[in-house]
């Protein structure tokens, strides 16, 4: 059976998505250090039920806020030159790639763009505008490189929808339309610390959709671990709200809700309250008609909070499927190793002699073109297997 695209499976309504969301190793890395960025990431979340990943495009936001930033701005990589890589690394599976559009000029990015498309063969796209509206950018406008995407490079875009924005001006649900008219296939929320005002531009997009007879296209619920204060300033300081109880639940023992035990870490209770917020988000717009799926990021290099990220993806999207009450199912695949072979290994090949069922080389023994590598994926019979 071919499996379906990144693409297809964001634009499928009948089951949710899953991604899981990084960020691309520092600019200036080399090609062997891109490599093993991607590696390391994948050692650690290869049993991971992914559809794909989220590689962000992370930018300075100078006069976004007057919080003062927690941790030093350091410029990363190309994510999509990135993806690429993560992609050959996990056996095919493809990225959303984030991209602001405002911060280079129109020439630059329509280059950046037409490469990571036609060269990097990336296909789907998460644009996203300047910092600030205070501010005059050079680069384009988000419907001019949804244009160039779909129309010219027959590529997928999605955008990011904030619920704390919807609480403010009312109108984030038109906003999503409007962006759906653009061709926008789908949106990814920003962390999630209080479900209230999720819950009610899902509501609203949907009710909207419904007035409009427009189908509505799935909206990814994105979570965020946390168990420092750092950590949490810095969630706080890209803009997310985190309700006063939210924050005293995670670091304060004395208000540590009884089934949440207080032998628990930080970090462990923040996984459990959002565990509870994706519920609750799932039980409070199922009439919406709004179809959702689940993003986990990792926020932190600290063991604990990677960890959790990856606890918190598996149970939320137990969460998910369970939602569905229908049959679902994890498979486990072994995947062809011969594309995550670096350039550097490519050039060693050189002196070598290739035989069947491998290649030789010097000092080397037989390598099975299949190296069993296990990729967890999932299987979803989501209303396929059982019909109600």
């Amino acid at each position: 059976v071919k499996m379906a695209t990144l693409a297809e499976t964001l634009a499928d309504p009948t089951r949710p998505s899953f991604l899981f969301g990084l960020t691309p190793p520092l600019e200036g890395a080399s090609d062997e250090e891109t490599l093993q960025h991607a590696e390391k990431f994948m050692n650690k979340s290869r049993s991971l039920a992914v559809d794909g990943y989220i590689v962000y495009d992370i930018q300075d936001e100078e006069g976004r806020t007057e919080m003062a930033r927690p941790f030093p701005f350091r410029k990363l990589g190309d994510p999509a030159a990135f993806a690429t890589v993560l992609e050959r690394v996990s056996g095919g599976r493809a990225s959303v790639v984030y991209k602001c559009v405002a911060e280079s000029d129109k020439a630059s990015f329509n280059e950046w763009l037409s490469n990571a498309v036609e060269k990097s063969k990336n296909m789907c796209f998460n644009f996203v505008g300047g910092a600030t509206h205070s501010k005059e950018y050079k680069g384009p406008t988000i419907p001019d490189a949804a244009d160039l995407l779909t129309k010219q490079l027959k590529g997928h875009f999605g955008g990011v929808t904030i619920a704390e924005r919807h609480e403010k001006k009312g109108n984030e649900h038109e906003t999503l339309l409007k962006k759906q008219s653009l061709g926008a296939e789908w949106f990814i929320t920003q962390a999630i610390y209080d479900q209230q005002p999720t819950i009610k531009l899902i509501n609203d997009y949907g009710k909207l959709c419904k007035e409009r007879k427009v189908k509505p296209v799935k909206i990814i619920l994105t979570f965020a671990p946390c168990g420092r204060e750092k950590t949490m300033n810095f969630i706080k300081w890209l803009g997310v709200r985190v309700p006063e109880w939210v924050e005293q639940r995670i670091f304060s023992e004395d208000a540590t809700p009884a089934k949440t035990p207080l032998n628990k870490s930080p970090v462990e209770r923040s996984v459990d309250i959002l565990c509870d917020m994706c519920e609750d988000i799932l039980e409070q717009t199922k009439d919406s008609g709004v179809p959702l799926g689940v993003s986990v990021e990792s926020v932190s290099i600290f063991k604990n909070e990677v960890e959790a990220a990856h606890e918190l993806f598996r149970r939320c999207q137990h969460i998910a499927l369970d939602f569905f009450k229908r049959p679902w199912r994890v498979n486990v695949e072994l995947i062809d190793d011969k594309n995550r072979k670096t350039n550097n290994n490519a050039e060693k090949k050189t002196s070598a002699k290739t035989t069947e069922g491998g290649v030789l080389g010097e000092n080397s023994t037989r390598v099975n073109p299949l190296i069993t590598t296990l990729a967890a994926v999932v299987g979803l019979l989501v209303g396929r297997l059982a019909k109600p």
